[in-house]
């Protein structure tokens, strides 16, 4: 049994949490923030709304680069497999040798395709840590996880995959209601998921009863089709962050002390009273 030595209670919301755990499990408050021990706690508690702590930091400079590198990305990467599916064409003609010579000529313009991806999850890690930053200064709470965290998790392969879009719906959800950035944001995850299992699948059809190059070429042509639907999945994910950015945008300028929005300038045909 655990001692009052091993658990501290959330001050905001009288949640018990192991020692080892740095935010509150229910409402995610730091360990830093709310921590209290049980008899400093008072038995009558109302759990408060949250109210806006520290700076706010604008992301839109983030959001812009992580929409140019999003686009490189998407570009680069459509060039690498039209190139790829010309050197698997090319293997099914003329055989081997002649598709490897055309690949180590090409290479070097296939390996931008990587270089881009990685500039876009580095670009994408830094608008969301910053967007998780803001959240306790736009007065919603806290996230999950910490905006260092919020940093790393787009960069570590196949997790990635349930962080970003989990990350996203989080920030939605606190920032919100927004009527149509969590449709879309489900449509994305859809369109990236459901065309490549698909096409798995049907490579793998291909690779029962065709040739060693029918199935590269098979393969290579999945694969753009199925870049097309990422593609579309990539830029309604943009779409959906400059939605993000409005909410944001909208509740920072709602905040105690923030500049009121300059007055109309009169009409040409107006008078002064």
């Amino acid at each position: 049994m655990k001692s009052g030595a091993d658990i501290w209670v959330c001050s905001n919301c009288r949640s018990i949490n192991p020692l080892s755990r740095g935010r509150c499990y229910r409402c995610s408050t730091p360990i830093e923030v709310a921590a209290a021990k049980p008899e400093e706690l008072s038995f009558a508690h109302k759990e408060a709304a949250p109210q806006p702590t520290g700076v706010y930091r604008s992301a839109e400079s983030r959001a812009v680069m992580t929409t140019i590198a999003v686009v490189g990305f998407i570009f680069a990467t459509f060039v690498a497999l039209w190139m790829n599916l010309s050197v698997a064409q090319l293997r099914l003609d003329e055989g081997r040798a002649a598709s490897q010579a055309l690949l180590n000529d090409r290479l070097p313009l296939i390996a931008l395709a990587p270089i881009a991806a990685a500039i876009a999850l580095v670009s994408y890690g830094a608008w969301i840590s910053r967007m998780v930053d803001n959240l306790p200064t736009l007065g919603v709470g806290y996230s999950k996880v910490s905006p260092t965290w919020a940093f790393f998790e787009p960069l570590i392969p196949g997790f990635n995959f349930y962080a970003m879009p989990a990350r996203m719906s989080e920030v939605i959800q606190k920032l919100g209601p927004h009527s149509s950035a969590m449709p879309l944001l489900g449509l994305a995850i859809i369109l990236a998921l459901v065309p490549a299992l698909v096409a798995v699948a049907a490579v793998r059809f291909t690779g029962f009863f065709g040739s060693g190059a029918e199935l590269v070429l098979a393969a290579s042509i999945a694969a753009l089709v199925v870049f097309v639907f990422q593609a579309i999945a990539l830029a309604i994910g943009l779409v959906v962050v400059w939605q993000i950015e409005g909410l944001a945008r909208s509740r920072a300028e709602r905040l105690p002390g923030a500049p009121m929005p300059a007055a109309s300038a009169p009409s040409m045909g107006g008078t002064d009273t």
